[in-house]
């Protein structure tokens, strides 16, 4: 008996510690988590390249102070058809990125107890990391929208690369929830004309923000004082100027522990939280009428295809900075490293006990 129950016990440690790399297994094909992947022929032939703008691919950082293009991230560039906030006064978009994690559901829970609807930006990597968290945003109605597979820069790749980060990511969007984003965010806000063209030309709206939380060095500075997130949107609610998009990140458990708070700032100063295609009036998917359920079925009011694009141009007042999340293969090691502890634990058993 003693055996046994220490058998059970050694066998459900190891199906823990490898079940990271069970739920990975069942998508088969797909590139290596966090890495960017390889240029893709079928996906490449989408875009007809030749008419690209002839953007130089960017050294990160490093800006051309003679640059001739719209680069969002050295100038804060941008044009009529990138949507930087809510048209409507009053309304407010609640965004994260670089989930799903699992600290997402905090941010699920609070939503869910306010009956609110926020946009999520996903990276293909995480979304393979937690495919049933992906499942919870879409059952709960809330937007889904690609933030790429990598997470790496778009301006510093190949324009097949960027290609194959976007469409990874919308594939394995599609395979888990059935649905298929339309919207779009460049990690880092990202962006110029070359990635503009290429995302156009695929059918994506480009979504950055005109309030940034910076709260992504909660994660990188120990000295990042969390009350500045609050702070920041006790601030921001007084412009009612205009309607608002914030930036918040859900990959991380400090940030996501603090979203509920700034949730609640926003509500009671009286504004309407909306997602990024609703406030725009324009769907979040490719498939007519979605909602965001997980069979991908169709409710709701059919948005007129004519109205692809917006006109939230920035003021110079505008608050859009670069952010930098920088450590996104954490949870990806942390599967390694369950893996190989759980191949030691049942070794280590099977050896003392039989």
């Amino acid at each position: 008996m003693g055996r046994s129950l220490i058998l059970i016990i050694g066998t459900l440690f190891s199906l823990l510690t490898l079940s990271p790399i069970i739920i990975e297994a069942q998508f088969v094909g797909y590139p290596t988590i966090d890495v960017a992947p390889k240029g893709e022929a079928k996906w490449t032939s989408l875009v007809d390249l030749t008419k690209a703008p002839k953007v130089a691919i960017r050294t990160l950082g490093v800006c051309d102070p003679n640059d001739q293009f719209c680069t969002w991230s050295c100038n804060k560039c941008a044009k009529p058809e990138d949507f930087l906030k809510c048209p409507t006064i009053n309304d407010w978009a609640l965004t994260y990125d670089d989930g799903p994690s699992p600290f997402t559901p905090v941010i699920l829970d609070h939503l869910k107890a306010k009956d609110l609807k926020a946009t999520f930006f996903v990276t293909g990597s995480r979304v393979m990391s937690n495919p049933d968290i992906l499942k919870r945003i879409a059952k709960e109605g809330h937007q889904i929208a690609i933030h790429t597979w990598s997470h790496t820069p778009l301006t510093t790749q190949t324009s097949e690369v960027i290609i194959a980060e976007l469409k990874w990511t919308e594939q394995i969007i599609k395979e888990v929830v059935g649905i298929t984003p339309v919207w779009y965010r460049p990690p880092q806000g990202d962006f110029d004309d070359r990635t503009r063209f290429i995302t156009k030309s695929l059918g994506y709206k480009t979504a950055i923000w005109d309030l940034d939380t910076f709260d992504w060095k909660s994660n990188l500075d120990p000295t990042f004082d969390l009350n500045w997130i609050t702070g920041n949107f006790t601030e921001w609610v007084k412009d009612k100027s205009s309607g608002h998009m914030s930036l918040e990140h859900d990959l991380y458990e400090k940030t996501a522990n603090m979203a509920p708070k700034a949730i609640d700032i926003v509500v009671a100063a009286g504004f309407n939280i909306k997602t990024v295609a609703s406030c725009n009036n324009l769907s979040p998917y490719l498939e007519t009428n979605t909602t965001g359920t997980t069979t991908g079925t169709t409710t709701g009011t059919t948005t007129p295809k004519s109205n692809q694009y917006g006109t939230n141009s920035p003021s110079s007042s505008s608050t859009n900075t670069l952010s930098s999340p920088s450590n996104k293969s954490s949870f990806a090691t942390k599967n390694n490293n369950n893996f190989f502890v759980g191949i030691i634990c049942a070794i280590i058993f099977s050896t003392i006990f039989f």
